[in-house]
């Protein structure tokens, strides 16, 4: 008897994650929780504590699950945000 090959399913989406970045500003360091691949910010904080904890929790739950966080929740100010569109 042969055994039957398992087919396992493409994913056309990509796939929501959230990671921290640090990042220099007015000569201060800032951590950021990202949410990848759209680049959203959801929070920036002195500490890496802070945002590890967040990051974390947005990977294991998933809260707004493949569509991501909305638009409003985005904490850069206009400028940057027109700026990393280019």
């Amino acid at each position: 008897m042969k055994k039957r090959k398992v087919r396992k399913k493409k994913t056309t989406t990509k796939s929501v994650y959230y990671k921290s970045a640090m990042i220099k500003k007015d000569n201060k360091i800032l951590w950021r929780a990202v949410e990848m691949p759209t680049g959203l910010v959801l929070k920036e904080s002195f500490f890496e504590e802070d945002v590890k904890k967040i990051v974390k929790f947005q990977n294991k739950n998933k809260t707004f699950g493949r569509f991501g966080f909305p638009k409003c929740f985005d904490c850069r100010s206009d400028d940057e945000i027109n700026s990393s569109k280019r």
